[in-house]
């Protein structure tokens, strides 16, 4: 089961690139002369939507770069195998549409159902019969959860301590 807050870290580093992308998008789409500016938002916020969650999974299929940082990958749910590619891409469009028509209501929903349920899957987990696994236990991948390791000062005040 993946642990829920690497799933929302994940979600959060994706959308923060989504964001990024879009106002920089949205800084060269207004230099195109096109007659509605919803038009201008919409094809930003699309582009912004492709770049950030489908590209990726063209280099490293079932992963992000919110996924791929978080060391987790979407799997069928039967077995550890990794999806074709055009269901993983399916995926996402599906989920980024239920995402805009209910206006956020169906991310709400999504951290509600993978919080609770046993085997951490949301709605469109469930549609397209997908997990989504951490490839690894710490994002750290050593065992006493240090990132850079325990520097000088930090063993000297450790000294005599049980962590010896």
């Amino acid at each position: 089961m993946v642990d829920f807050d690497r799933r929302i870290r994940s979600f959060s580093i994706d959308m923060s690139f989504a964001i990024l992308l879009f106002f920089l998008l949205t800084m060269l789409v207004n230099q195109f002369n096109l007659e509605s500016d919803q038009l201008k938002l919409i094809l930003s916020a699309s582009i912004a939507y492709f770049g950030v969650l489908i590209v990726p999974n063209f280099f490293s299929k079932g992963q992000s770069f919110g996924k791929r940082v978080q060391k987790m990958k979407v799997v069928y749910n039967s077995s550890s195998e990794t999806p074709p590619l055009i269901l993983v891409l399916f995926r996402e469009v599906v989920k980024g549409m239920l995402l805009v028509f209910t206006f956020g209501l169906y991310l709400l929903i999504c951290g509600i159902m993978v919080n609770s349920r046993k085997d951490g899957r949301a709605i469109h987990d469930l549609l397209f019969k997908t997990k989504v696994i951490c490839l690894t236990r710490y994002l750290s991948d050593k065992e006493k959860g240090y990132v850079l390791g325990p520097g000088e000062s930090a063993k000297k005040n450790l000294e005599g301590s049980h962590r010896d």
